[in-house]
């Protein structure tokens, strides 16, 4: 699997339902039939990935909507978008 960085174009999986119970996301990857949650901020994350975004753009976007440090926030999404990759749920876009 290709590395997630700053420069890093990402959009999410056309191949996910998803939907929002409570305060959570929960989606279901259609092929495997897997399901997953996230929290509020995670679910606002995947929001943002409808369309192809560069990693630091996205972070610069939820540094103006949160009150985080860059460094954390770029750590976090980072380690996010590492998971969501890693099932599956998101795509790299290519050059």
């Amino acid at each position: 699997m290709n590395s997630i960085n700053l420069n890093t174009t990402v959009v999410r999986s056309t191949d996910i339902l998803a939907s929002a119970v409570d305060d959570a996301l929960v989606m279901m990857d259609i092929d495997s039939g897997h399901y997953f949650s996230l929290d509020p901020i995670g679910a606002d994350i995947w929001e943002r990935l409808t369309e192809p975004v560069r990693v630091a753009d996205l972070c610069a976007q939820l540094g103006q909507t949160y009150d985080v440090a860059p460094e954390v926030c770029q750590d976090d999404v980072l380690n996010l978008l590492h998971d969501l990759a890693a099932d599956r749920l998101l795509v790299i876009v290519q050059p």
